[in-house]
């Protein structure tokens, strides 16, 4: 669950069992920059702990691109049978920005190339949400 201040550039989030998300600045992935500890997934954290749910904040800079992804699609295998994995997602992601591409033209072919994979097949569920902060537009 994620929540941005359009106007801050503020992004507010809980992490509920998922990879951390990640951030893109200036065509380099920023390593570790939203990895915060994560919470037992949604509806099983009275099992685990009796806290409540950790709200993360980190402050956005102009241009900044985040995923929110799920592990099905850095498990995903290519077509040429290699896992996606997180380096190659991270920069699939930056050599498409790099290019102008927008971010719902990137994701949709990232998907299409998860989606024909030889067996067509995801092993696991594959989420992938990305946004990009620009204040000014």
């Amino acid at each position: 669950m994620a929540q941005l201040d359009f106007s801050t550039g503020i992004l507010e989030w809980c992490n509920c069992g998922h990879p951390a998300p990640l951030l893109i600045r200036g065509q380099r992935l920023v390593a570790d920059a939203l990895a915060r500890e994560a919470d037992p997934p949604v509806g099983l954290r009275n099992l685990f702990t009796a806290r409540g749910r950790q709200v993360h904040e980190a402050r956005l800079q102009p241009g900044d691109r985040v995923l929110l992804h799920t592990d099905g699609v850095t498990e995903a295998r290519m077509a040429d049978g290699r896992l996606l994995g997180l380096e190659r997602f991270a920069d699939y992601v930056i050599r498409a920005s790099a290019t102008g591409e927008l971010a719902p033209e990137t994701l949709r072919r990232l998907i299409h190339s998860l989606l024909d994979s030889r067996d067509s097949r995801l092993r696991d569920d594959a989420t992938i949400l990305m946004f990009e902060w620009r204040p000014d537009g």
